[in-house]
């Protein structure tokens, strides 16, 4: 049980001074009325789709006896005499307040990443990296959370940032769990921020990957996407917090000059960086060789993991764990010792002499980073099979298909998570930037088919899905791998 005056921001409680928060216990916090019970406190989120105030009838039923609302006409306030209905101007960013005051924690770190491709592999380092110096800690993000001790635990729904009552629900059993402090990298959505799931945590660092085209079903233009993104540095980052930053992305000057105006501590990593300068990335067969200047301090180290894009992921995660005590010494030591990424630019097998990858890539630039990281490898001929996501960004897909033809010597288009849009209209629009693709829909058939012809020397690519497991086709989730459709083709 928690006291109302302790969980609700000075804002809100300054918009409701009439009531007598002192003497009110709070049992329990809830966004779904079906979640509600006893004396619990229902907020009323105002959604996309549905606006959560129809709902306050059935979480008073439920017994919620406190609701958050943004706006409520009066007739409903009289209906429940015995129900203490609490106005706020910003029902999801008082939720983030709520929720961090409710359930308490007290890690170590909070490490923030964003970017539109890299954040998965750049938390998933920088916790195997802390994980190496004997740290305890966790990455939350979308491929579930994972443990120190690599236990994988899904999080509720599809969402790459969770929301604000789950993450500190998550933060809080962290600080139940041992004795020891626990740290923690998350993946900083686009959604996640504008939506406030990330706002009253005090994060150690922010970083930054990079910047490009994505979401735009969402955030309708390139502007509203970057103003999201951008919040995590000028509003969530406190004073304390530190930026880490890539320094060939253009808009990492952008992030320079509020860490400026701020006051806050910045360091940048890449080709173009100050603080941590690639000097040469070499792609040899299993892993690349990197040489850096970290500092001004000459470092070399071997990378098991392909592509250079996870030379910069790598490199972030290294600034992230700097910055929050790990000695250099031991960062080297860890990234030799990096297990690969689950469908991150992954090598699943080699068959008849081929390599065969499986990679999350879903956007144009990830798509292109991915065949120039296999490129480097030197393969007789680059196989990419893709396919685009139903009810996203349309405007991606010709760009897609665009890369694929340009960067591969075959292309195969297939589904991806067709969703309620039609599969057909979803590689037709993909086709336009590909006219020589050979077109299979059904996915598992375009696998096989592109490992059929597979010849000594070959790389095979199937991107999009990655770690995913299911296939989303209407409203429908059918179970779904990649990496089990390659394992039992090959073992045939």
């Amino acid at each position: 049980m928690k006291l109302l005056s302790e969980l609700l921001s000075n804002e809100t409680l300054s918009q409701n001074s009439d009531l007598n928060y002192k003497k009110l216990l709070v049992s329990d916090i809830c966004d779904d009325s079906r979640k509600a019970s006893d004396s619990s406190l229902f907020v009323a989120i105002n959604g996309n789709k549905i606006d959560g105030k129809k709902y306050i009838d059935d979480a008073i039923l439920n017994g919620a006896k406190y609701i958050v609302f943004e706006s409520i006409e009066s007739e409903i306030e009289s209906q429940h005499s015995d129900v203490f209905f609490i106005k706020t101007k910003n029902a999801r960013k008082e939720l983030a307040h709520i929720a961090s005051r409710f359930f308490e924690s007290n890690l170590d770190d909070i490490i923030a990443v964003t970017g539109t491709n890299g954040k998965s592999s750049t938390v998933d380092i920088t916790r195997q990296i802390w994980t190496y110096a004997n740290r305890k800690a966790i990455s939350v993000g979308t491929l579930g959370i994972i443990y120190s001790d690599g236990h994988v635990k899904k999080l509720s729904g599809t969402l790459t940032c969770p929301p604000s009552i789950e993450l500190h629900k998550i933060f809080n059993s962290l600080s139940k769990y041992d004795s020891a402090k626990f740290s923690a990298a998350i993946e900083a959505s686009s959604h996640g921020i504008i939506q406030h799931r990330l706002d009253y945590i005090p994060f150690s660092v922010c970083a930054f990957t990079n910047f490009t085209q994505d979401h735009l079903d969402y955030h309708k233009t390139m502007e509203q996407y970057w103003q999201a993104k951008e919040r995590l540095f000028f509003e969530l980052a406190n004073n304390n917090t530190k930026f880490v930053i890539n320094a060939d992305d253009p808009k990492s000057e952008n992030i320079k000059s509020i860490a400026k105006e701020r006051n806050i501590s910045c360091v940048d990593y890449g080709y173009n960086a100050k603080d941590i300068k690639i000097i040469d990335i070499k792609a040899e067969q299993n892993h690349q060789f990197v040489s850096a200047l970290f500092f001004g301090k000459k470092i070399s180290f071997y990378l098991p993991l392909f592509g250079k894009f996870q030379v910069y992921n790598s490199l972030c995660a290294a600034a992230n764990c700097y910055f929050t005590g790990v000695k250099l010494e031991t960062i080297i030591e860890a990234f030799e010792k990096l297990q690969p990424i689950n469908g991150r630019l992954e090598l699943i097998t080699n068959f008849n002499s081929a390599n065969i990858y499986v990679d999350y890539a879903h956007t144009p630039d990830a798509l292109q980073n991915s065949i120039l990281s296999l490129r480097e490898h030197k393969p007789k001929r680059i196989i990419t099979v893709f396919g685009c996501g139903g009810e996203r960004d349309h405007q991606k897909r010709k760009i897609m298909g665009k890369v694929a033809e340009n960067l591969s010597d075959i292309v195969i288009v297939t589904d991806d998570n067709p969703r309620q849009e039609s599969p057909k209209d979803i590689r037709k629009m993909i086709i336009e930037g590909c006219p020589n693709a050979l077109e299979i829909g059904n996915r598992k058939n375009a696998i096989e088919s592109a490992i059929d012809m597979l010849q000594d020397g070959d790389a095979l690519l199937i991107a999009g899905k990655g770690h995913e497991n299911y296939q989303q086709i209407g409203k429908d989730f059918i179970h779904f791998s990649d990496k089990e459709v390659v394992l039992n083709k090959v073992s045939k």
